[in-house]
């Protein structure tokens, strides 16, 4: 077999990865100021639950929490939802599959004359950050071009909110990297990368299967749906409070 020389920094997506998961709707409310907003704003729900969503990942990385067992646990929640809704984001595109960044921890080849480098913990939490704030931004741009009535604008920004949410989920997946592999060679650093990046995709349908829908970041701002019930059920108290403090900071909009 060929021996791999350059450090894999991208992982491809197939389309339709996940589409036969159940998917997950939002449900319908009997407040009237939310049946207001709703109805002033047609297709801008999910969009909107996500962005929302987007928000709730941002502030709770696992860096964020003490333990090993709490850090993994949010790690994995980011992930999947993560990587979930990034490929139902991007599966509107006609190709077969979309471009992701795989988390970089270190870079270089297996050449005599490459420079390798590793990335510092703090280097690659902020390239995360970047990720979630760039998903922020395309988000928020496209319910403003949904409410605009520009259907071909949202398109192009449900495809970037995707593709920014996917990095995000990515370099979360490996955040305990950083910093602990400078004894391997950054080619067999990133192949790990790429081999957690595959555990993923099976993961996410086992837990898809655990809860009783596809997960999805919308999620994360409806306290009834599987995610959110997962949660509350399954997760360390600290990661379970942290969560729930962090959602309500992220309410629905309400007419006036």
């Amino acid at each position: 077999m060929k021996e791999i020389i350059q450090s894999p920094k991208q992982f491809n997506l197939q389309h339709g990865q996940f589409d036969s998961l159940s998917d997950w709707t939002p449900y319908k409310t009997d407040e009237q100021p939310l049946i207001l907003a709703r109805r002033a704003s047609p297709g801008t729900l999910m969009p909107g639950q996500e962005l929302r969503g987007i928000g709730v990942m941002r502030q709770l990385p696992p860096e964020r929490f003490e333990s090993t067992n709490s850090q993994r646990y949010i790690r994995d929640i980011i992930a999947r939802t993560g990587i979930s809704s990034a490929s139902y984001d991007l599966d509107v595109d006609e190709r077969m599959f979309s471009t992701l960044q795989l988390g970089r921890v270190a870079e270089g080849q297996r050449t005599t004359e490459s420079e390798l480098r590793y990335v510092s913990p703090e280097e690659f939490a902020a390239r995360t950050g970047a990720y979630f704030a760039r998903a922020e931004a395309a988000g928020t741009n496209r319910i403003a071009a949904l409410k605009g009535g520009d259907r071909e604008l949202a398109f192009g920004f449900r495809r970037k909110a995707g593709r920014h949410i996917g990095n995000a989920a990515l370099s979360t997946l490996v955040y305990d990297m950083p910093g602990h592999m400078e004894h391997l060679h950054p080619v067999d650093i990133q192949l790990m990368v790429r081999a957690r990046t595959l555990t993923l995709l099976g993961e996410v349908a086992e837990y898809a299967h655990d809860i009783g829908a596809r997960p999805s970041v919308a999620q994360l701002v409806e306290p009834d749906s599987p995610v959110a019930v997962d949660i509350r059920r399954h997760a360390p108290r600290d990661v379970r409070r942290a969560y729930e403090a962090t959602a309500k900071q992220f309410p629905e909009q309400r007419a006036a």
